[in-house]
């Protein structure tokens, strides 16, 4: 089996420590907030851009688009919008203003 076709599990795919970075929700292995995800295809960037740029799995940005379009039902991943950079949920999923 193949590895990269394998899904990732938000466990898999986020960490955080209140040690580090403020306890803010990072891509695991890095110190990439998953906001930045978030914020970044807000702004229209494609996903391929934000993999390349920070050097992140696919399956990991899979894996967090997965569980915000569990928390929205009926939003695509590219319909997420940013919490005005401040705020992602408990489960690492981006979040709705405020709703964290």
């Amino acid at each position: 089996m193949n590895v990269k076709n394998v899904k990732m599990t938000l466990e898999e795919a986020v960490w955080v420590d209140p040690d580090r970075m403020s306890g803010v929700p990072c891509f695991r292995g890095s110190r990439v907030p998953v906001q930045q995800l978030c914020d970044w295809l807000a702004d229209g960037v494609p996903l391929d851009e934000f993999l390349e740029d920070f050097q992140i799995d696919r399956r990991a940005a899979e894996a967090i688009l997965r569980a915000a379009g569990a928390h929205w039902p009926g939003q695509r991943g590219g319909d997420l919008k940013p919490s005005g950079g401040r705020a992602v949920g408990a489960s690492g999923g981006c979040t709705a203003g405020g709703d964290t």
